[in-house]
C-alpha cells in the first residue's frame, strides 16, 4: 500500500525520510533507487523549495497508521510531512527532462493502484510506471492523473467534459515551465475516453489556451478504450457492462432511460479520427483477450479487439492476454504484455527525443528547384563543406538548405528512409547551416548559419503531419 508524502524538506534525503517511518515502526518496503525526492516549488519562489514523494508500506494496517499520524508526529526537518492515500491530482513519479508521459486510469480507479499489480500468494506488489518504466526510459517524466469518477452516469457526455477540462488545466499548470516537451500520453479504458474529449477541446479553442498541449502530443497508448462500441451488442448493455467491469452495480433499463444523446461513448471517433492525423499522433491500441467476470457467475467481452482500435494510419495493435480491468497492470517485469506496452512508448519517445548527426551530402537526391545544399565549415567564412549536420527524429531526417537566390532563410525538410521529402518548412533570418543546437528545456531547434545567425523551431513545429509538406 502507498502514500503520496509532501511538504517534504529539501534538506531530506531518501535514507533520511526511510528512517523516519522507521523509528515509527512503519517501514517502508519501497526500494531506494524506487523513491524519487520530485521538487515542488511554491507560489513564494525556488527559497521555498520542497519535495514530494511516494513511498510504499507492507500493508494497508501500517498505511492507516501513517495516514492517522498528527502533525507533531509528522514533523522531519522542521516541516510537518503531509500524506494522502487518494492520488488526486497529478503525481509526478521521475523527473525525466525530454518527454513527459502521462497515465490516466479508467472508471473507478485509482492513479497509483490501478497500475499495481498485487501478487496474494507473495504479498508482493509490482507498480510497472515506477517499478519498471523509470528505469527503461530515463529521459522521462513520468506522471499519474487521478480523478473521482465512480458511478455510471461519469460515463455522460456532461461528465466527461468536465473530468477533460480539468485534466487540461492541471496538465498545463503542471507543465507551465515546460510548455513545448514532448508528451506522450497512456490511458485506460474510460481514461481513453476522456484524453479524445479533453484533446479535441484544446484543438477547438478558439483562445489557443491549450495550444501548447495539443502541440505536444506525439503518442497516445490505449488501453481497452471503447473507441466503436459492442459488437452486436446493444448501446445500453454495452456501457452497463463497461460499467460493471469496474464494481459499480447499474441496471441496463435505467441506462436505456437516460437520453442516448447524453452518452458519449462512440461520439467523439470521427473527429478525433482526423485530429489524429492532422497532428500527425501516433496511436498503440491494446486490447484484451479473455473475459471479464461480471457478478458471480457471468463473463463477459467489455472492449474487443474491434471496439479497442481506432482505424487510423500506422496505428500499432496489440492483443493482451489478461481481461479488461487488468490490462493496466502487470505482474512483473517480464511479462510479455509489459513488455509489449513498453516497446510501443519507447517508439514513441524514440520519435520525440532528437538526435544531431551529420551526414554526407552526396548521400541525398537532388534539391527542390529552388533551394542547395549549403553547409559552412566555419560561419565566419564561406567555405562549404561536404558533411552536413542533420537532425534525426524518429524515422525522418532533417535537412536545412538554403536558396538558390542567397536570401537571409532556410527552408527545412524532412525526408523518410527513401529519401522522400515528407515536410518542409520555412523561416527567415539566417542562410548556410554550419551547425544544429537543441535546447532541451525550452524544446528549441536552432538552425545555425553564416555569421553565428541562427533560424529557431519549436521541436513541435517540425511534426510531420498530413499538412507539413506544404508549408516553407
Amino acid at each position: 500500500m502507498s502514500a503520496r508524502v509532501s511538504n517534504i524538506s529539501s534538506a531530506t534525503t531518501k535514507d533520511a525520510l526511510a528512517d523516519f517511518f522507521l523509528s515509527k515502526g512503519m517501514p517502508i518496503t519501497s526500494r531506494p533507487e524506487h523513491i524519487s525526492l520530485i521538487t515542488t516549488v511554491d507560489s513564494d519562489g525556488p527559497s521555498r523549495q520542497t519535495y514530494t514523494a511516494v513511498v510504499s508500506f507492507a500493508d494497508e494496517p501500517t498505511l492507516k497508521k501513517v495516514l492517522s499520524l498528527t502533525s507533531s508526529e509528522r514533523m522531519l526537518n522542521n516541516r510537518i510531512l503531509d500524506f494522502d492515500d487518494s492520488f488526486d491530482g497529478y503525481t509526478v513519479l521521475s523527473e525525466g527532462t525530454q518527454v513527459d508521459i502521462v497515465a490516466l486510469h479508467g472508471l473507478n480507479g485509482h492513479a497509483f493502484r490501478s497500475w499495481e499489480y498485487y501478487d496474494s500468494k507473495t504479498r508482493e506488489r509490482f507498480m510497472w510506471l515506477r517499478d519498471c518504466l523509470l528505469e527503461q526510459i530515463l529521459a522521462a517524466r513520468v506522471i499519474t492523473y487521478g480523478y473521482n469518477a465512480n458511478v455510471y452516469l461519469d460515463v455522460s457526455m456532461g461528465r466527461m467534459r468536465t473530468f477533460a477540462e480539468t485534466f487540461l488545466e492541471r496538465l498545463r499548470y503542471i507543465r507551465e515551465r515546460n510548455l513545448a516537451r514532448p508528451l506522450i500520453i497512456i490511458a485506460h479504458s474510460m481514461g481513453g475516453l476522456i484524453i479524445k474529449q479533453a484533446l479535441i477541446i484544446a484543438h477547438n479553442r478558439a483562445d489557443k489556451r491549450y495550444d501548447s498541449i495539443i502541440n505536444s502530443v506525439s503518442g497516445i497508448v490505449f488501453l481497452g478504450t471503447p473507441h466503436q462500441g459492442g459488437n452486436g451488442v446493444d448501446t445500453a448493455r454495452f456501457v452497463a457492462n463497461f460499467v460493471r467491469a469496474f464494481n459499480i452495480d447499474v441496471r441496463v433499463d435505467l441506462i436505456k432511460s437516460l437520453d442516448p444523446r447524453s452518452m458519449v461513448l462512440f461520439d467523439l471517433t470521427d473527429d478525433f479520427r482526423q485530429l489524429v492525423s492532422s497532428k500527425g499522433i501516433e496511436i498503440a491500441s491494446l486490447f484484451e483477450t479473455k473475459k471479464t467476470k461480471i457478478g458471480i457467475f457471468s463473463q463477459v467481452w467489455i472492449v474487443e479487439e474491434r471496439s479497442a482500435t481506432l482505424g487510423v494510419i500506422r496505428e500499432r495493435k496489440t492483443a493482451i492476454n489478461t481481461n479488461h480491468s487488468n490490462l493496466c497492470k502487470f505482474r512483473n517485469s517480464t511479462d510479455s504484455s509489459l513488455i509489449s506496452t513498453l516497446q510501443a512508448l519507447k517508439e514513441f519517445c524514440k520519435d520525440v527525443v532528437p538526435a544531431i548527426s551529420s551526414r554526407h551530402q552526396s548521400t541525398q537526391p537532388p534539391p527542390p528547384d529552388d533551394l542547395r545544399y549549403v553547409s559552412l565549415s566555419d560561419p565566419g567564412e564561406l567555405d562549404s563543406t561536404k558533411e552536413y549536420p542533420v537532425l534525426i527524429l524518429g524515422q525522418y531526417t532533417y535537412w536545412a538548405l538554403s536558396y538558390i537566390d542567397n536570401r537571409y532563410a532556410m527552408a527545412i525538410l524532412a525526408y523518410d528512409s527513401s529519401g522522400t521529402i515528407v515536410g518542409r518548412w520555412s523561416k527567415q533570418g539566417a542562410r548556410y547551416v554550419h551547425h544544429i543546437e537543441f535546447d532541451e528545456i525550452g524544446g528549441n531547434v536552432s538552425f545555425v548559419g553564416q555569421g553565428n545567425l541562427s533560424v529557431i523551431f519549436q521541436l513541435s513545429e517540425l511534426k510531420v503531419t498530413s499538412s507539413a509538406r506544404f508549408f516553407g
